[in-house]
This record gives C-alpha cells, structure tokens and sequence, in this order.
C-alpha cells in the first residue's frame, strides 16, 4: 500500500469510526463542546494605566499579552460611569434605568442575571470578588453554581468573603494574605472544582484592587515609592484651568488638590518616616513634623497649591500602580494556570474594568464624568479559537453589551429582556454592517461626596455631547482636534448643525431605550423606589 492510499485508507476509517459512534454519549459530548470564559474584572483600572493602550506611567506585560495573542478594543464605554451601576450592566445586560440601579443601590434578587442564563446553558457558573450590588442577600443562588463575594468594597489585606455553604451564608477569611494574590488563588481552586464536573465554566474574578484608598503589596510598595515624577509624568491636563468648562468640573470636589485624604489616601507621615522625598519645579520638600519631630499628616511646609497638586498626584499614582502591578502579575499567573491545565486556548479569557478614572488628568480622581478616562473601559480579550491575535478593534462598545457577547460564545440566544447586542462578531473581525455608531449614556447623582452633577449625552468616536440637566448646561467636545477634551465648544457655531443632530440623536436613543427619567431625581445611595 503507497503513502497516497494509506492516507486515503485511514482517512476514510476515521471518518466512518465517527459516524457509527455519532449516536453516543461521547459524540454528542465533542460536538457540544464549548469554549470556557473566563472574565477578569478589576475596580477603577484606568485604560491609560495599561502599557498596550499606550500608558506613559507603567508597564503591565501580562495584561499586554493580552492584546498580543488576541485583541484590545479601542472603544469600550461605560453607560453609567460608576462602580455599582456598571456592575449590575454588565450582569443584566440591561441600562441603568430597566435594572433599577442608577445609583449606590441593591439589585433585585427578582433579575435573573447572565450567571443563570449560562447556568441554564450548561456551563459551571462562578463569582468571586466585588459585588458591590447589596451584599450576599442579592446574590441569586440560582445563577450560581458557587459564588464568593466580598462585604461592600472588600479588604486588601486579610481579605474575606461571604459564600453559601449548606445553605448557610457564611465568613470565609484568609489571614496573612494580599487580596490580589488571594483572588488568584481562590479563582483557581474554584476552576478545578468546575473541571471536575466535565462542564465549561463561566467565571466572573472582580479584584478589589486599584480601589481607593490603594493599599500596595509587601511586594512592590517600597519600589513604587521610590519613584518621582520622573519615573510618572504627571498628565498634560494636571493643572488645567477648566476656563471655558460648564460648572460641573469647576464644582466637584474630586481633586487632587482638595478631596485627597492626607492620611487615609496620601499616607504623607508613613511615606516621608520611610525616607520618602519630594522635588518639584526646583524645590525639595520635606515632610511636615510635630513639635517631637515626629512625621504627620499634613502638607510640608512652603507648599502653594501647585506643589500640592504635585505631591498629591505623585502619592496618588505611586500606590495606584503598585497594586495594578499585582493585579498584572495576577493575569499572568492566571493564563499560566490555564496552560498548565491544558485549557488556556479552549478557553476566553477577558481583562476589563468597572470604568476608567481619572489619574490626575484635569487635577482630578475618582470617575463620575462622560470624559473618555473614565467613560473608556479597558477591554482585552484572548482565545486563539476565535480572535487573531494582535488584532485591534475600534467599533464602539458598552458594558451593556457584555452580556450577550458571554451567551453568543456559549451558543445561546439573547433574553428578550437584555438591551445590549452580542459583539462576538467584532470579536471574530466580522463587525456587522449595522453596527453602531455612537452609544448613549447617564450618571444620576446630582451632589453628594463628590459634588458631582447629573447628566446624560452621547459619545461618538470623534466626539462628545452631555447635558446637565439640573443646571441646564451643555458641553461639547470635538475629541479628534481637542483628545484631552479641555475646550467646550458647545457655543461655537461651526458646531452647531453637529450639535444639534446629536440632541436629536440622544432624544432618539432615549425613546429606543425606553429612558423615561424614572431615576432623574436619584439620591447618591438608594433605596430606589
């Protein structure tokens, strides 16, 4: 026999070895065989805080492998640019005014979220980490095959959970631990466990981690904070000036300068007892003592605002990037766990966060605004079976649209009730042709701690439309000439014909969404009748 029927003759064996098995259990298991998810979620990671988005401050390799095996996005919004809010998006597929959280309030137990729906499917349904969505009596057992959750924002050292065991809902602590590296290590446990029942699993990991008040690891905090502004230029909008602006930034009270909490956030009396140091414009600053000699809290002496601002964003960043370090260490020590069980490319595995944030840009922190460091939402994604790696996409895409995406990979229908729309497609570098080409958007919270205003708009790839409707005031920004969005040009008349199809488009997106200003009137923390 030649090699030609040899390989003719096998061929044809295996092929009729599968048909006469087609009938059995073993068939029918290969031919449902469906890729893993698994979603990695951080709180507050800012996508200009990640290498491969271009990030001048820090390098983060494991994430960035991401985006060289498979795909980064390029334009992912947040809908309701908050933590709680954002969550309970992602996990309905549905805005903030059909799923009833706009604000700092529960989610109803009576809202089947996408853990079920992949339940029902047939995968091992998990979540470990922030929920963030009214503690463990929200958490619908019935969408999950196990779920951990941490008690409001959760803990960076000695970290806990609230889980259900024998019915009961109990306190799971890990002492001597660093949240980060616990999550990975919970998450990986919680793997084997669904491995072992045969079925795919959809897993949801939230870190707790950058959250403020951004408490670093034994592992990088002294490194972290031996870094100067040097090492962390600060953004080109540190010291902007808001002239021009509409009152909602001249108001709030999310600066660097004034909302930073010297002890809790800034840390100024341990960073200077630990030989910490300060040199701006030409100046070294000392840290302030008392009349022991004994470091405090408080700002050094022969500081102006403009040094502050400085010194504020230098602390601010050094901890904030320190604990993404460990977050990026996580993602890797997560894709090598997958190798090592041999399901790293059968399985998808995403990085996003909740929202962006603002890291100094514009002196500010904290998120609450359309502008895009905090409306962008990093998002990568990798799995060999259905994205080419390296690949780049630009379409625009929200965080209400994650869910479907989860139940198209699983070959499931959309829910009538999910308002988002699958982007597997965009995934798979086939966009469809009636793809959207701008996404509408609300934050509710008028006041409160931050002093923030409410608002909704629209936000296109090359520009920005917002309206305040409590101080009836309008901003645009044209972010192709203007990227750091400083210059309001909502007065300006070469916009004006732009302008005013972009109010009739969110009128539009208003009426299709089904936005009736139920919540217009939200206080900052529910309930929400």
């Amino acid at each position: 026999m030649n090699n030609t029927t040899r390989r003719d003759f096998v061929t044809k064996t295996a092929a009729l070895a599968l048909l006469s098995c087609r009938g059995s259990g073993l068939f029918a298991a290969a031919e449902k065989k469906r890729l893993n998810i698994l979603y990695i979620m951080t709180d507050d990671h800012a996508a200009h805080a990640i290498s491969a988005y271009g990030s001048r401050i820090n390098k983060t390799p494991n994430i960035d492998r991401l985006a060289r095996e498979g795909m980064l996005l390029k334009n992912c919004f947040c809908t309701n640019p908050i933590c709680t809010p954002s969550r309970a998006g992602i996990l309905t597929g549905e805005y903030s005014h059909k799923n009833g959280v706009p604000v700092f309030n529960d989610i109803s137990t009576d809202i089947k979220t996408v853990g079920g729906y992949m339940r029902d499917a047939g995968y091992y349904s998990a979540f470990i980490g922030k929920w963030h969505l009214g503690g463990p009596k929200t958490v619908r057992d019935a969408d999950w095959d196990r779920w951990m959750v941490y008690a409001n924002q959760g803990v960076y050292f000695d970290p806990w959970f609230w889980e259900k065991k024998d019915g009961k809902i109990v306190k799971t602590e890990y002492r001597g631990e660093y949240a980060t590296e616990n999550i990975t290590k919970v998450t990986e446990n919680v793997i084997d466990g669904a491995l072992a029942t045969g079925k795919p699993f959809f897993v949801m990991m939230h870190h707790k981690a950058p959250h403020r008040n951004w408490l670093p690891s034994d592992k990088y905090r002294s490194a972290f904070r031996k870094l100067t502004l040097s090492d962390i230029p600060p953004p080109d909008t540190l010291f902007d000036d808001w002239k021009g602006r509409a009152s909602p930034i001249r108001t709030t009270a999310m600066t660097l300068l004034h909302h930073m909490r010297l002890k809790e956030d800034l840390k100024l009396a341990e960073y200077f007892a630990g030989g910490g140091r300060f040199e701006f414009e030409g100046r070294s600053y000392e840290g302030a003592k008392d009349a022991s000699g004994k470091f405090i809290d408080a700002w050094p002496e022969g500081m102006d605002d403009r040094a502050k601002t400085a010194l504020s964003y230098l602390r601010y960043m050094q901890d904030y990037l320190a604990c993404v370090q460990s977050v990026d260490d996580s993602v890797g020590d997560m894709c090598d766990y997958l190798a090592k069980k041999g399901i790293l490319d059968s399985t998808v595995v995403i990085y996003t966060s909740d929202q962006g944030f603002f890291l100094g840009d514009h002196g500010l922190y904290d998120k609450r605004f359309i502008m895009d460091e905090v409306a962008r939402m990093p998002f990568l994604a990798r799995c060999p079976a259905i994205i080419a790696p390296g690949s780049v996409n630009s379409d625009i895409v929200t965080n209400i649209d994650f869910s479907p995406t989860f139940l198209d990979i699983a070959d499931e229908p959309r829910p009538g009730r999910m308002q988002g729309e699958s982007f597997l497609g965009n995934l798979r570098g086939r966009t469809p042709g009636s793809w959207r080409e701008d996404c509408y958007m609300r934050y509710y919270v008028e006041g409160g701690e931050h002093a923030t205003s409410a608002w909704y708009g629209i936000r296109t790839k090359t520009d920005a439309l917002v309206y305040y409707y409590k101080r009836d005031e309008w901003e645009y920004f044209d972010i192709v000439k203007d990227p750091d969005e400083v210059k309001n040009e909502y007065s300006n008349p070469a916009y004006r014909e732009r302008i005013d199809f972009l109010k009739k488009r969110i009128a539009e997106l208003k009426q299709k969404l089904g936005d009736d200003d139920k919540y217009a009137n939200a206080k900052e923390y529910g309930p929400i009748e």
